[in-house]
């Protein structure tokens, strides 16, 4: 019997634990958590709140981008972004769903970044993200930039990869999980885990010598479509993003793991 005594006394003691490691949680059931984030959108109507389909609970949010939207923060773009909890190591978690009229295109799109603050005080300007997971044709990829000078832009980065994380699944919700260090030294961790299952262990640079942290970014970013001289065949995407959450070095995977009905 003491056992059960036991087990129920620090029950509610690891789930606050597990609680104050969670740094931000969006199930998207209510209007209350897209306040959570700042929106970069055209309209209104490019972020919404659906219950056609949820990962968990009863609704997720639509995310759309069309060609002629309007340009916002320089690109064209439908996106939520939160800076609160940035830090050198943090936990990611989402899922994201593709429908079937998903069209694959050449030219690629980010689908979840993570930006960068540039250092104004010495003369930088926005620059590409460091991490961000992106689709071209049919396929995902992770694109890591990092620069190692105090000073730098998008053309004296130190190093580049781009790495195929496989298939793109459509009409089904791709869970994921990153656990990232940042850092522009070899001390640098980027782990990534699709449907459970770890597709990338990178150890080393991911990020630019900057004095704070990048931010993170989920949505549709389609910067193709400002170059007229890329061919991009499609005109309009639309996602849908449920069950994302941020934690912090010390949450345990199956708490930053999307749920799942």
């Amino acid at each position: 019997m003491k056992y059960f005594i036991i087990f129920f006394i620090l029950a509610p003691l690891y789930i606050n634990v597990q609680h104050n490691n969670l740094l931000l949680e969006a199930t998207f059931e209510n209007s209350s958590d897209l306040k959570k984030w700042i929106s970069e959108t055209c309209s209104s109507s490019s972020i919404i709140l659906t219950d056609s389909i949820s990962r968990f609970g009863k609704q997720s949010a639509r995310f759309e981008l069309n060609k002629t939207d309007c340009v916002v923060a320089n690109g064209k773009r439908s996106e939520l972004v939160t800076s609160k909890v940035s830090g050198y190591e943090r936990w990611y978690g989402m899922s994201i769903f593709f429908p079937n009229n998903y069209s694959f295109d050449s030219e690629p799109e980010i689908v979840t970044q993570w930006h960068e603050i540039p250092d104004f005080d010495l003369g930088e300007t926005w620059r590409s993200p460091p991490i961000s997971l992106q689709i071209q044709n049919d396929s995902i990829y992770v694109v890591i930039l990092w620069a190692t000078q105090n000073v730098n832009s998008n053309k004296t980065i130190s190093g580049y990869k781009k790495i195929n994380l496989g298939l793109l699944k459509k009409n089904s919700w791709n869970d994921w999980v990153f656990h990232i260090r940042f850092s522009y030294q070899t001390d640098g961790l980027l782990e990534i885990w699709n449907n459970d299952e770890q597709v990338l262990r990178y150890q080393g640079p991911n990020s630019y010598n900057d004095v704070n942290f990048p931010y993170f970014k989920i949505g549709i970013y389609k910067w193709t479509w400002l170059e007229p001289s890329l061919k991009s065949t499609i005109n309009k995407r639309v996602l849908y993003y449920d069950e994302v959450k941020i934690g912090n070095e010390n949450i345990k995977y199956k708490d930053i793991t999307p749920n799942k009905n």
